[in-house]
């Protein structure tokens, strides 16, 4: 028994997609795995732009060190960036402390094709918001993420269901307005997410969908916390310089607020050519505002063409977009074009920007990106009043991913 017992017991590397040990008998499995992305900015704003910010040069955006797998039938996954965990991180972080870096932190158990996570997780909202920062087109999501109408939103804790099948994803999360290394704002959150593919397959694509989110937030003026929704152009231009919001957030003297938001979806890929559009409407409500709040629309058209011929593939598990298959040894070439608009129905503040880019996929791990985006803002924050200010970055990317 004792000669026999470290063959029958033993782990099994495999090194395909990243270092994985498993267990001879199946039920415990780990992989290792990361990413560097590190970021170049060059800034340029007018003189319309108050508090004028242009803080160019070399960072780090993110280095993730990620460790998943099974236990019993059981997943979890730790994605930890630390670069964010610095008390001197840097301003592109936005996050400092002990958990600052923690992404997706969750464990998770599959029942069929309906798998249940608790943790920390993005809700399922926007077709950009759920693609992989180490896949999307652009360095920086569009307007319908994060960076534009779920501005202030993005990792939340909470429970999170996903049902996949021939084709078509249903989501739903739950969720407390708090995030690992922010403070708690008092207040829950829910949303649905509904996406369907009638065509994929390699080469070809139509994906469709939409998505509802309802944020309710209470205390805002005792415990700001995690969760001050704004809306606006928050790319590199805000990241590393001056954000433009056209709704800046809730008054310090708010108690409540709540924020309904509507997106729509819809992707294709014709061979070598990938498109994507998408179109939110946001509601904001909050002590003192007029019955109806202040309403924003934002929307995002974005067109990218392999010149090596390579297709964008479907990732079914989150309904969203991967990064090509590299055909052949010289690598993979993308140019990529992308339109993106906000507005306050209310106030009028706007804030429309292009960008344009081109990315190298060297192999199937590395990437280098260029990108370069010009805006137009008009009755926004950090704007001069009357007056309309014109910001550009030009950005560049190393990316390692494993």
């Amino acid at each position: 028994m004792a000669a026999i017992a470290p063959a029958a017991f033993a782990d099994t590397p495999t090194t395909k997609g990243g270092l994985t040990i498993k267990s001879d008998d199946g039920r415990f499995e780990a992989t290792v795995g990361g990413r560097i992305h590190f970021d170049g900015t060059a800034l340029n704003v007018d003189d319309n732009t108050i508090g004028t910010n242009e803080n160019g040069g070399f960072y780090f955006r993110r280095v993730f060190i990620t460790l998943k797998g099974k236990a019993f039938g059981w997943m979890y996954n730790i994605d930890e960036d630390i670069s964010n965990t610095s008390k001197d991180a840097p301003t592109i972080s936005k996050q400092a402390g002990a958990g600052a870096g923690f992404n997706d932190v969750w464990i998770g158990k599959s029942f069929g094709d309906t798998t249940v996570y608790v943790g920390q997780r993005k809700p399922f909202r926007s077709l950009d918001e759920l693609a992989s920062n180490n896949d999307t087109v652009f360095m920086e999501r569009n307007v319908l993420s994060a960076n534009g109408i779920l501005g202030g939103r993005d990792y939340t804790d909470g429970v999170f269901v996903k049902y996949t099948a021939n084709n078509l994803w249903i989501g739903a999360s739950g969720y407390s307005q708090t995030k690992v290394g922010k403070g708690n704002t008092e207040g829950l959150g829910g949303n649905v997410r509904v996406a369907y593919a009638p065509i994929n397959s390699e080469g070809a694509l139509l994906h469709i969908g939409a998505s509802y989110t309802v944020d309710q937030f209470d205390l805002i003026a005792s415990n700001p916390g995690y969760g001050n929704p704004t809306a606006g152009y928050a790319t590199s231009l805000g990241k590393s310089g001056i954000g433009f919001n056209v709704f800046s957030g809730f008054t310090t003297n708010a108690n409540t607020a709540k924020v309904n938001t509507l997106t729509v979806e819809a992707m294709g890929v014709i061979g070598p050519v990938f498109l994507q559009g998408e179109y939110g409407s946001a509601k904001y409500k909050r002590d003192g505002d007029a019955k109806d709040g202040q309403k924003v629309n934002a929307f995002s058209a974005t067109a990218s063409w392999f010149i090596t011929g390579e297709s964008r593939p479907y990732k079914a598990a989150d309904a969203t977009y991967g990064a090509a298959k590299i055909n052949g040894v010289d690598g993979a070439v993308e140019v990529a074009v992308r339109y993106d608009n906000i507005k306050n129905k209310d106030t009028d503040a706007k804030v429309s920007a292009v960008t344009v880019g081109a990315n190298y996929y060297f192999n199937p791990n590395v990437r280098f990106m260029v990108d370069y985006a010009f805006a137009n803002a008009e009755g926004a924050t950090n704007v001069v009043v009357g007056e309309s200010t014109k910001p550009k970055a030009l950005m560049a990317r190393a990316q390692f991913a494993f």
